[in-house]
């Protein structure tokens, strides 16, 4: 009875700590006075443990494994090592046995030097390593190089703030601050630092000790002898190797979601998979201990790596197959296994080091239909799969969940790198990086499109064309020669671009080869493999002879864009914005969740703007200043407002002939007639617009309220807002709905219950384009558009006073002014920052559609609408 009191309390304290710190992705059970030793299944030569609870082994045949904290149980991973250092993000790092040591980028092994007996790594991405010299350097990812620091070390481990305690060959403990180094009492085999700070040794006769920094002397933890390798998990509480290989813990690592099923069950808890506790003694002060010099480890070649057979794909496939694809000349083996165990990319021959991802496909290429909407892609070396939407927002594709999740920010671009890290570019034209940690901006960058390359490269093309790439410091974009408005990066750094006719050119040399195919999409994997979007929208991959392009069938899907992963398997987004795979990339899922709810940063940004444009293509609606519209009748007498919702719906509203009540009515694209719709709420809608679901948003007669009506005109909500003259409602791609009252702007952004006034800004009129993009008429009706931090006139530094403005989703934003005694209607043209005329049309009034088409009126003269033609 006894015993299940402890174990009922440690259930407690177990939920409590999830409770209270809910960053951590693993959390340890509180350790007790007198540590409770359990043995965990088993046996390692070596171990680490992370400051976000995550747990790596190496068995004594080199296998190194990861510790399943939600099924409580090792997973294996690829690889031959002697030594393993738990990192950030699950990305450990590790040494073979014959000195080489290896950074886990999620997928492979990546060889990062050679010569090395030790590394250390944490979770804020600070990496040490000790070389056989006793050389101590410092990993800098930036430049991807090591540097070297004052002091000697055989063994490594790192504290809170990053800093290096190291162990010498002959046993002597030193501290490092980051200027000097301080000799410690003692002598160890093994040392390790826990998330709270603790320090844990191995000392020379195999017991486990821990730092008393107020009495400045190592204290025993007692109950087991003979260890040979030291782990501390996030609270300091130890695991050790003893002598034999087993592994023996004071403390289980257990995820969150673990603890939550625990909640309102029997107290009762056992450790899994573990025998009976070892009697454990009270923590005693031992005298200094002098241990000999530790021999080096035995040098082996270690195993090659070996591929898992290949398993079905996680999502339900719909029957779409395609034509076979011939890999590249020289091509290895096929592609690694899917599913829900951990598995290993393709075998790479005997170098563990090499990238299997360079390994092209021999396997068939056939989709399978995720059931999931996007309408841009993007894969990474590691296979993490990137998509945004109409509105820009960002979402990571979920093997285990088998769908695209929520990621913060926005964006028009998408690039991944080979961290598994997104990238990309605002609709302001801003580039952003995610650190894994939080967004970044690139200071003073601006550009239209982004790729990163197989070798690291990050390329953009701005709207005229222009190539630039980022330096290795990571501060500026340079320019390159080569032209193009898309582009992508072969894993040699050369840049492949989509010309603005349309034309695929490789830019390896100035000027750029052409060849003889036109497309609207373009990626490259990391294996080498090109792949298209063709312009008349079939997908298309490079043959063997480099020059031309072949098919790749998608049966019942017409391709939009493209996105190739790991060894050449492509990801498609089709015209009706379905996504398609041909492969489900296996890769480790376990932050992910904790790093999309812990990103810091936006993708707002300041500074410079920028165009952002597409290419043309024959199956779209394209920009001239001869637009051909075709003509619908109202009839009506009179039309107060027109929108286009966030449905792709045409709206309007005004007075009837009879001079009756007034119309509320809806363009039915079938019968390509406006027809009224009958409407239960009995105010007017003046000023109205519909959101995604159909639902209309109006403040009717009300001068506080804002309505939420259902399609047919039943109040779904009702929001109270400042008292004032309601002049503009709009509706953004994201839901968030605005309205201008009194000359100031409010929104109500999505999840949130009340309107917030968005600037101080005087604005009579507001459209919501694609990602955001926010335009307003202010009270001079001078046009202007936010960039994140304030309004600024378009074009900069003139002053153009418009009639209406509207806004589509690809990008258009339309305004109509009055000009030379006539109303006209003019485009945006970022890439020259001018509006364009568009000639032989009168218009006052103005919405767009998300294909960039306006629909427009004049109801000055008349009561006719005007569609521009496909």
């Amino acid at each position: 009875m006894t015993l299940l009191i402890m174990r009922s309390c440690l259930v407690l304290l177990f939920i409590g700590f999830a409770t209270i710190h809910p960053i951590h992705g693993v959390h340890a059970q509180d350790t007790p006075a007198s540590p409770n030793w359990t043995r965990l299944p088993g046996k390692a030569v070596d171990i680490s443990i992370n400051s976000d609870g995550q747990a790596y082994a190496v068995a004594p045949d080199g296998t190194p494994w990861r510790w399943d904290a939600i099924e409580q149980r090792w997973r294996k991973m690829s690889g031959n090592f002697v030594r393993i250092s738990a990192a950030e993000g699950n990305r450990p790092w590790a040494i073979s046995a014959d000195g080489v040591v290896y950074r886990y980028n999620g997928l492979w092994w990546e060889n990062k030097d050679t010569d090395v007996v030790d590394v250390a790594a944490d979770t804020l991405g600070n990496v040490f390593i000790a070389k056989v010299s006793g050389e101590i350097k410092k990993w800098y990812p930036l430049r991807s190089e090591w540097r070297p620091i004052d002091g000697s070390a055989y063994r490594i481990a790192l504290d809170r703030t990053g800093n290096p305690w190291a162990v010498a060959r002959d046993g002597g403990i030193r501290s490092y601050d980051g200027k000097t180094w301080t000799s410690m009492p003692g002598r160890a085999l093994d040392i390790a630092i826990a998330g709270n700070d603790t320090v844990v040794i191995v000392d020379a006769e195999g017991q486990i000790r821990t730092w008393n920094e107020t009495g400045r002397s190592w204290r025993i933890v007692a109950g087991i002898s003979g260890a040979t390798a030291i782990a501390a998990t996030p609270d300091g509480g130890p695991w050790a190797v003893i002598a034999g290989g087993d592994i023996m813990a004071t403390t289980l690592l257990v995820a969150p979601e673990k603890i939550k099923t625990e909640e309102g069950r029997a107290p009762e808890i056992r450790a899994p998979d573990a025998v009976a506790p070892v009697d454990s003694a009270p923590a005693a002060i031992a005298p200094d201990v002098t241990a000999p010099p530790l021999p080096p480890a035995a040098v082996v070649a270690p195993p090659a790596a070996q591929a898992a057979p290949s398993m079905a794909p996680v999502a339900v496939a719909t029957g779409a197959a395609a034509s076979p694809v011939t890999p590249s000349a020289g091509a290895g083996a096929g592609a690694g296994a899917q599913g829900t165990s951990r598995t290993v990319a393709p075998s790479t021959g005997n170098d563990p080091g090499l990238d299997p991802t360079t390994v092209t496909t021999t396997e068939d290429i056939t989709f399978t239909n995720t059931r999931e909407n996007a309408t841009a892609l993007a894969i990474g070396r590691d296979g993490s799969v990137f998509a945004l939407n109409a509105a820009g927002s960002v979402f990571r594709w979920s093997n285990s969940r088998k769908r695209l999740e929520d990621f913060p920010g926005t964006l028009v671009r998408l690039a991944v790198d080979a961290n598994g890290d997104p990238w990309g570019i605002s609709t302001l034209g801003r580039v952003f990086r995610h650190t894994g940690k939080l967004w970044k901006q690139i200071p003073g960058a601006t550009g239209s499109d982004i790729a990163i390359g197989g070798d690291g490269s990050v390329v953009i093309a701005d709207a005229s064309g222009s190539l630039s790439k980022l330096n290795d410091a990571m501060t500026r974009f340079d320019r390159i020669p080569g032209q193009g408005i898309l582009v992508a990066v072969d894993p040699e750094g050369t840049p492949w671009t989509i010309r603005s006719d349309n034309l695929v050119q490789r830019c390896e040399k100035s000027p750029c080869e052409v060849l003889s195919q036109k497309a609207k999409s373009i990626s490259i994997g990391p294996d080498g493999s090109v792949y298209v979007v063709s312009a008349n929208q079939f997908l298309m991959r490079l043959g063997a002879d480099g020059k031309t392009f072949e098919v790749v069938q998608t049966p019942g899907h017409t391709p939009e864009s493209v996105a190739v992963g790991p060894n050449g398997f492509p990801w498609v987004i089709t015209n009706d914005t379905v996504v398609l795979a041909s492969k489900f990339f296996e890769r480790d899922e376990l932050i992910d969740r904790l790093v999309a709810a812990s990103t810091g940063g936006d993708t707002t940004g300041t500074g410079a703007t920028a165009a952002v444009v597409n290419v043309t293509s024959p199956s779209a609606f394209t920009f001239s200043k001869n637009i051909t519209f075709e003509t619908f009748t109202a009839d009506l007498n009179s039309i107060d407002e027109i929108a286009v919702g966030q449905d792709d719906g045409f709206y309007l509203y005004g007075t009837p002939l009879n001079q009756g009540a007034n119309e509320f009515q809806k363009f039915n694209t079938k019968t390509k007639k406006l027809e009224q719709v009958s409407l239960s709420f009995n105010q007017n809608v003046e000023k109205f617009d519909v959101a995604t679901d159909g639902s209309i948003w109006t403040n009717g007669n009300s001068s506080n309220s804002i309505y939420k009506l259902s399609s047919t005109g039943t109040i779904q909500r009702t929001y109270s807002v400042a008292s004032g003259n309601i002049q503009n409602i709009s509706i953004g791609p994201d839901g968030t709905v605005y309205v201008v009252i009194s000359g100031k702007l409010y929104h109500l952004k999505p999840g949130t219950n009340a309107f917030t006034k968005f600037s101080n800004d005087d604005v009579r009129k507001v459209a919501v384009g694609r990602a955001g993009d926010l335009w307003i008429a202010d009270a001079n009706n001078i046009v202007q558009q936010f960039t994140g931090t304030r309004f600024e006139n378009r074009p900069l530094g003139q002053s153009v006073t418009v009639e209406d403005i509207g806004a589509g989703t690809d990008g258009s934003v339309y305004v109509t002014l009055y000009e030379n005694n006539a109303y006209v209607l003019k485009k945006w043209n970022a890439t020259n920052g001018s509006f364009d005329k568009v000639n032989n049309v009168t218009a006052n009034m103005v919405d767009v559609l998300s294909d960039g088409r306006p629909w427009i009126t004049n109801n000055s003269s008349g009561t006719d609408v005007k569609r521009a033609k496909d």
